[in-house]
């Protein structure tokens, strides 16, 4: 129950609703798939990772080195400690690189530190959505590779 308080304090239902819908019209111009995962905690066993390696670890279990081109971005939110990393896979890095999507990464800290998660959210995906339709236009035999739901852990 507590987990699921901590959720509803980040993202509320019909936010989480909103976020993938973002998601969805983002993906509708570009090859690129996107997605959002939020861990609550660390695991007991997670104690001496990075945030970068957590934040791989998430984007191998959400399976998005397994997209076609290998366009997948995750941006990885650890709750617990209020920090967040943003990451590609190698056909991403191909054309766009790191520094880019950190400085897109740094504008969320200012929605973050005000409590608007849902408006930085909305806000950090749309600039990645015109970075990647810029880069990484959709093709027309494009699919949705990827779920769009915020995932939880």
């Amino acid at each position: 129950m507590f987990l699921k308080k901590k959720i509803a304090l980040f993202l509320k239902e019909e936010e989480r609703k909103e976020i993938a819908g973002v998601i969805n019209l983002l993906e509708q111009h570009t090859s690129g798939e996107v997605r959002v995962a939020v861990d609550i905690q660390r695991g007991w066993f997670e104690k001496r990772k990075t945030l970068r390696e957590l934040a791989l670890k998430e984007f191998y279990r959400l399976k998005m080195h397994k997209t076609q081109d290998k366009t997948g971005v995750l941006l990885y939110i650890q709750l617990d400690e209020h920090a967040f990393e943003l990451i590609a896979d190698e056909g991403i890095y191909t054309k766009i690189g790191q520094e880019q999507l950190n400085a897109i990464a740094s504008e969320l800290t200012s929605f973050f530190k005000q409590g608007k998660f849902k408006d930085g959210l909305k806000y950090v995906l749309n600039r990645i959505g015109e970075l990647l339709a810029t880069y990484f236009p959709r093709r027309s035999d494009d699919t949705n590779e990827l779920s769009n739901d915020v995932s939880f852990r």
